[in-house]
């Protein structure tokens, strides 16, 4: 049995909302046009030790999609576990009532900027 930390769940949850934002004060100055918050913060489960931040960012860019989060990573280099699902404008408008994480998103998700 592993030894339990007191407090630890609402420590976690200041760094994650902290880092959220820094995110929210720079990402626009870097191309961000929408931020929404979806993952374990917004669903109201309890802070764990894995717990990170997950956010769907919208911005142009002609990277491929499975390249698009280097930038963020690059840029922001997260103190915490965090993906970044990043979508263009018109993909995100074109995917919105198909695409499994953004229609969680529409239903769950906290939208940001």
């Amino acid at each position: 049995m592993s030894p339990m930390m007191f407090g630890f769940g609402s420590q976690r949850r200041r760094m994650l909302e902290g880092e959220l934002q820094r995110f929210a004060e720079e990402m626009p100055q870097l191309g961000m046009t929408r931020l929404i918050l979806i993952g374990d913060l917004v669903s109201g489960e309890p802070t764990k030790p894995d717990t990170t931040l997950k956010l769907i960012v919208v911005q142009e860019t002609d990277e491929p999609f499975h390249r698009r989060s280097d930038f963020w990573v690059t840029h922001l280099r997260p103190s915490v576990g965090t993906t970044f699902h990043v979508y263009t404008e018109s993909e995100f408008f074109e995917l919105v009532d198909s695409d499994p994480i953004l229609v969680r998103a529409q239903q769950y998700g906290d939208q940001l900027y």
